[in-house]
């Protein structure tokens, strides 16, 4: 099962009619939605709420789906505005095909739908952690705007990807568990799961940042120290002699160039990064795994399945 299948719902999108004024955000929205990714969130909130027979029973849980799935397009959109980051998934991004104010426009309008569609399928006590959750992304933002170009702890970076990514995931797998109406500690016991599969899925996200060619589509590569966001790659050889100076040129040039990129990914292999990277993930993977256990839900197995999958191994 593919969380795909969400992105069909252009009515939900546009529930009113569409003036000739409000044409132009129809255009741009069904562009964003021409390559709407993998669906990793709608399809992990879709498993925990029971699985593809509960999708297709119940009109509700496919909203649901779709409010997950623009929340985060809402995010990129700003996101790659904020990053100026000119390319997504192989295309342009918002800002840079259709302009500043009009990506800004777009991303207000995405996560206003995203959020009427999420208030129109959830219970109270769901929307409370849908509201903890755009506190917990704002904090791990603003979080990452003050530690620019700044050596901070491994710790402060573990705390900053569980509040900007890895909350997105665990929230998402409450939200299911509670759409199946199940007990409290379970869906505590899945928000946990998804929690520990968030850090490894944005931890595998820095590793691609460093270590793409940047030739084959998707994201530009080294994005995240050009914009001074120092993450685990970085940080694990910030010891390096050398290590401040580069850091100091990018800052002062406001890119990196390619002298940079030769003499990171040379401290990288050295220092075997690649693989202590790995390890972390993989026991990331595993604690997730652990939180299932004991469980005894139909939909464990997908589950399990599912996170063997979400990120490709070595």
């Amino acid at each position: 099962m593919s969380g795909n299948d969400v992105f069909s719902a252009e009515e939900a999108l546009f529930p009113e009619a569409v003036d000739a004024m409000m044409s132009p955000l129809r255009e741009i929205v069904r562009d964003i939605f021409a390559s709407p990714g993998k669906g990793l969130r709608s399809e992990l909130l879709i498993l925990c709420a029971g699985g593809k027979e509960a999708k297709n029973s119940s009109p509700k849980l496919s909203s649901l789906a779709l409010g997950v799935e623009v929340l985060h397009l809402a995010t990129l959109v700003h996101d790659d505005l904020l990053d100026q980051g000119e390319q997504r998934r192989g295309r342009p991004s918002v800002w840079k095909k259709w302009g500043v104010k009009t990506a800004v426009l777009v991303g207000d309008y995405l996560f206003a739908t995203a959020y009427r569609l999420l208030n129109n399928n959830c219970g109270q006590k769901s929307m409370e952690r849908v509201n903890y959750l755009l506190r917990e992304m704002v904090a791990g933002e603003l979080a990452e705007e003050m530690d620019k170009f700044c050596l901070i702890t491994i710790n402060r970076y573990l705390e900053r990807i569980e509040k900007k990514t890895a909350r997105f995931f665990q929230i998402i797998c409450e939200l299911g568990g509670a759409f199946a109406a199940l007990p409290g500690e379970v869906c505590a016991e899945l928000g946990a799961f998804g929690r520990e599969i968030g850090i490894a899925y944005q931890l595998f996200d820095d590793w691609q940042d460093v270590a793409r060619d940047g030739k084959t589509g998707g994201k530009p590569v080294f994005q995240d120290l050009k914009n001074g966001v120092l993450t685990l790659p970085l940080l694990l050889i910030s010891d390096q002699p050398g290590f401040n100076e580069v850091l100091a040129e990018v800052k002062a040039e406001g890119k990196v160039q390619p002298k940079h990129r030769r003499q990171i990914r040379q401290w990288l292999a050295a220092q075997q990064t690649a693989e202590e990277i790995a390890r972390l993930i993989e026991k990331y993977r595993r604690q997730a795994k652990a939180r299932l256990t004991g469980l005894d839900l139909p939909q464990g197995p997908f589950l399990l399945d599912y996170t063997d999958r979400f990120l490709p191994r070595k």
